[in-house]
């Protein structure tokens, strides 16, 4: 008991002298804003005309000033605000318009060990959406990828549409789109999942390992009653359990056919974002980030002022 209170004693003693190493925040210091403006991000072999490449820049631009009428953003008291684009893959199935990830970057002012009121843009704190890509990545969106060509990913089972054009999966993975337009995502059937693991299995080289395979599978096709075979597919995590079962991710593709092909490329026809909805934790992270500038201070703080109001402002960007 001595030898285990002895370390109690240490742990609290080396947390208490970590975090009082860390650097004070300056939390009222004004701050500025930048937008780290590119017209380069062109991903490899997507090929996108200069032009729209520039106009698309605009649109972004146009979405990084809506944002930013955000109330932290807005004061950027305690941090140096930054709006960094980057390039996204636009080879997926079903794709059209240029893909950007708009990355806001909070770099907190804290005091250097020399006493000097300083900021860190290494690997700053972020808060990022994703514009014109329907393969839902990263996570800003509870998604895993199922397979590729095709491209079949899952989605959180759970979705509400708190507003026309504004669809929330899992509480917190916000897509906004055209609600004039056909679903930008086509279930998968339990059929279609089947062929593909069916089709992958297949592949194996190893005879004995592909038999036991294809024979496990031809098992678990068989105990489907074929009722269910056009059923939208869900996934629990096991090759063995797609099927049609509620309570598990849904299995998607993209919907060609959401995309206005009428529109110019450069258009913003799709967005996506994580807003946490937990308020509570949300406060109490806040208030942890004042004293722990480990916590990142300017992100936790712009993270617990997001709603549902900002979202909406954000919905008139989607062209029409």
């Amino acid at each position: 008991m001595k030898h285990i209170y002895l370390i109690f004693i240490l742990i609290i003693v080396f947390t208490d002298s970590m975090y009082s190493q860390e650097p004070p925040l300056i939390l009222d210091k004004q701050g500025t804003f930048e937008i780290l403006s590119r017209t380069d991000y062109n991903f490899t072999g997507c090929n996108f005309a200069k032009t729209d490449m520039v106009a698309n820049m605009h649109q972004i631009t146009e979405l990084i000033n809506m944002v930013r009428k955000n109330q932290v953003l807005f004061e950027n008291k305690g941090f140096m605000g930054r709006a960094r684009i980057r390039s996204v893959d636009c080879k997926d199935d079903g794709h059209y318009g240029v893909p950007a990830e708009v990355s806001f970057e909070f770099c907190d002012f804290f005091t250097n060990k020399e006493g000097k009121e300083v900021y860190s843009t290494i690997e700053p704190p972020s808060w990022k959406m994703i514009t014109n890509k329907l393969v839902p990545v990263g996570y800003m969106f509870s998604s895993d990828r199922f397979s590729r060509k095709p491209d079949f990913f899952t989605v959180p089972e759970k979705k509400e549409t708190v507003a026309p054009g504004i669809d929330v999966y899992d509480g917190e993975c916000y897509v906004l789109y055209d609600p004039e337009r056909p679903d930008y995502w086509l279930p998968v059937t339990v059929k279609e999942a089947f062929d593909l693991v069916f089709a992958e299995k297949r592949k194996i080289t190893d005879q004995v390992q592909r038999d036991m395979m294809i024979e496990f599978l031809n098992g678990e096709w068989a105990a489907i009653s074929p009722e269910d075979h056009n059923k939208p597919a869900t996934l629990s995590g096991m090759i063995s359990r797609v099927g049609a079962m509620e309570g598990f991710p849904l299995i998607k593709k993209v919907n060609p056919a959401y995309w206005d092909k009428n529109r110019p490329k450069s258009d913003i026809q799709v967005i996506y974002f994580r807003m946490v909805g937990n308020q509570a934790y949300l406060k109490q992270r806040v208030e942890d980030s004042k004293k722990n500038s480990g916590l990142a201070s300017g992100l936790c703080r712009f993270e617990a002022s997001l709603d549902i109001n900002m979202v909406k402002s954000l919905a008139p960007l989607i062209g029409k």
